[in-house]
């Protein structure tokens, strides 16, 4: 069984590819640029197809991790396409432009379509009762460590009033330093028991209300229920827009604190977190996946890095202010994908290690 997880996984990310690159494939095709290959898959080849009508080779290769659309002339460092009329920099900088960015736009686009697939086949969420508020973490010398509360505990009530995500509006509704009477719900010996505690609050100055000490989460008990045409769209939306939302505040910690480098995962570490997921949530696991790994590839190629389409972007735009190209651009994009591919076998490398 847990070689068809695998299998489902490399299935994902063909998928994911294949989109890509026949986002620039099919915006080339609208602009009349010529594609020199199209290929799903890497390594040797197992099929082979010619296009005498647009002069294409079509591929499809053994190892199907990644894929290509590959332009006459692109990142030509030997002036061996500079007299081809076919050439990928005789074409307008709007063709160009248009060609490159489809292919993260079409991983948005997918991620957008699979979110549709996954709320009206699994129905979309609606409250199913009021807001409930866990404690997470207790803070060393606070009020809640005095009292014995946990973390995992649900706060239930304060003073006998029913506590849902007014917590801290209730702690503020009595003076500071007053013992108060708390109830949490906890598990013990394997069943939830309420436990009333006493309590007492303390001034923060800073914060400018009473606190316990405690880190805390709040959500609301959800169910799946079929939803309308238009209710399946907002939550697709909304989903797609949450998850592009959690990219990019990762990448932009990533950059600017450095935060989660010694969690990023190459291949092998996605693989193992697509395969556990599915083991866990089955179908709807797998479709949500497919939406955070189809947004984060898209926006990712949208990083100025050489190699990557965001750096290819720029150069385009920075060569339409100009009004010509830039002359050593291949060389940029083509140390570009040397060093990513370096990062990409040393990321593996490390995956590997941390499955053993």
């Amino acid at each position: 069984m847990t070689i068809l997880y695998v299998f489902a996984a490399i299935l994902l990310f063909g998928i994911l590819i294949t989109v890509h690159e026949a986002g620039h494939f099919f915006a080339a095709r609208l602009s009349k640029i010529p594609v020199r290959e199209f290929a799903i898959g890497f390594g040797p080849k197992i099929l082979k197809w010619h296009s005498k009508k647009h002069e294409t080779e079509f591929y499809l290769r053994a190892i199907p991790l990644g894929g290509y659309c590959a332009f006459y002339g692109e990142d030509d460092t030997t002036g061996e396409f500079k007299d081809d009329p076919r050439a990928f920099n005789n074409f307008g900088v709007g063709k160009r432009l248009f060609t490159i960015i489809m292919g993260p736009v079409m991983n948005l686009v997918l991620a957008f379509v699979v979110a549709i697939l996954l709320f009206t086949l699994s129905g979309i969420p609606v409250p199913d009762g009021p807001h409930v508020t866990m404690v997470h973490a207790v803070n060393d010398g606070g009020a809640a460590q005095a009292a014995g509360i946990q973390p995992n505990d649900y706060i239930l009530s304060l003073d006998g009033q029913p506590v849902t995500d007014n917590l801290t509006e209730l702690l503020d509704a009595a003076e500071s330093g007053q013992t108060r009477e708390i109830v949490v719900q906890r598990l013990v010996d394997g069943q939830m028991q309420d436990i009333t505690l006493s309590i007492t609050p303390a001034y923060n100055p800073a914060e400018n209300k009473n606190m316990i000490g405690i880190m805390m989460s709040i959500a609301q008990p959800l169910k799946m229920v079929p939803g309308s045409f238009q209710q399946i769209v907002q939550n697709a939306l909304e989903m797609s827009y949450r998850a592009a939302s959690m990219v990019v505040n990762a990448i932009k910690n990533l950059i600017t604190r450095g935060e989660g480098a010694g969690e990023v995962a190459g291949v092998v570490g996605i693989t193992k977190m697509i395969v556990d997921e599915i083991q866990r949530t089955q179908l709807q696991g797998y479709l949500y996946l497919m939406v955070v790994i189809s947004i984060n590839l898209g926006l990712m190629n949208l990083l100025i890095i050489p190699g990557l389409d965001g750096s290819r972007i720029v150069f385009l735009l920075i060569e339409a202010v100009r009004g010509k190209p830039i002359s050593k651009e291949g060389y940029v994009h083509a140390a570009g994908m040397i060093f990513l591919f370096a990062l990409m076998i040393l990321i593996t490398f490390r995956d590997v290690v941390r499955l053993f």
